[in-house]
């Protein structure tokens, strides 16, 4: 565990504080300024977790619990942070509760089934761990869990059948994901894009699929079907994060379309929030020759704009 803590003050600066100093100073602050606020102090909370201050995160969480009442969301964290203190017994508690209260809560099988590891009940988890899927087959971490199991004995003909009942769940995609990854270990790169396509094409948010799939088929080498991706399922309008565009760009550069991987990112900055748009400035300024690239472009964009303003003018003349 790093002695240091790494978090963004409240000017959005990024901020490296020793762990004593910071449990001192900030953590309570925070916890009392955002005491009535309930989704800042779930935020705060999920930071007290992945910084490891289980004391602090089982205050939060408890007034979480007395903040949204006794939901699932509510009761599973704080069945976590019984987790990460060691509590064991009553983590286990909660996420039973938390099963009868919501039997289709695929996230409360998943952290069971952990428990369940961590005791050594290794079938019993990974029942639970199956279980839970069923209900919800597109849990992240479930899922990699799952799989993980079948790779590592090398049960890949197995792997795939479960997998292909998991896809076969209304509204499944993350299962899609993995198939690719598999197809892909084969070099089966048809395969790969079938799936990784119904992935994205199933997906209610589908930027995240996007940037994921360009990501792999990228540090595979496959630049042509990154591209082939971009270009059916991605808009620069409709995007909250550049990555994808990122990605897309690079794929442009591999392949000498330099003129139109700087004509994406530059359509991109129009729509991406503030904050991201310096790093497309940043990410232009280290493609060799971009300057004089752009400065073609832009002069050729002008002396298109005399024809085209001749083309509206005789348009308006017959109308």
């Amino acid at each position: 565990m790093s002695e240091f803590v790494t978090f963004t003050n409240e000017f959005g600066q990024t901020v490296q504080m020793s762990r004593e100093d910071y449990q001192k100073k900030v953590i309570p602050q925070n916890l009392d300024k955002y005491w009535e606020d309930k989704e800042k102090l779930r935020d705060f909370a999920m930071e007290l977790v992945r910084d490891k201050f289980p004391v602090q995160a089982a205050i939060a969480a408890d007034r979480l619990l007395e903040l949204y009442g006794p939901i699932e969301s509510a009761l599973i964290f704080r069945a976590v942070v019984h987790m990460q203190a060691g509590e064991y017994d009553r983590a286990k508690k909660m996420l039973l509760d938390c099963l009868e209260r919501f039997p289709s809560s695929g996230t409360a099988c998943t952290n069971l089934a952990k428990l369940y590891a961590l005791e050594g009940e290794e079938a019993k988890a990974f029942e639970t761990l199956e279980a839970g899927l069923f209900k919800d087959p597109n849990q992240e971490n479930g899922l990699n869990m799952y799989v993980e199991s079948f790779l590592q004995f090398n049960k890949r003909d197995e792997l795939r059948k479960r997998l292909e009942a998991l896809m076969a769940k209304e509204g499944a995609w993350r299962p899609h994901l993995h198939m690719a990854r598999l197809a892909m270990t084969e070099e089966n790169l048809l395969k790969a894009m079938q799936w990784y396509k119904e992935a994205i094409q199933r997906a209610p948010e589908k930027e995240e699929v996007i940037m994921t799939v360009t990501g792999e088929l990228g540090q595979a080498g496959y630049v042509y079907q990154l591209i082939q991706i971009c270009e059916e399922y991605w808009s620069p309008e409709e995007i909250a994060y550049p990555f994808t565009g990122f990605n897309y760009a690079n794929a442009l550069l591999s392949t000498d379309q330099k003129e139109k991987a700087i004509a994406v990112l530059r359509e991109m900055q129009q729509h991406i929030s503030e904050q991201y748009k310096p790093m497309i400035d940043h990410f232009i300024a280290r493609i060799p020759g971009a300057d004089e690239v752009e400065a073609a472009m832009k002069k050729s964009s002008q002396s298109e704009q005399p024809e085209e303003a001749g083309k509206k003018s005789k348009w308006k003349f017959w109308r």
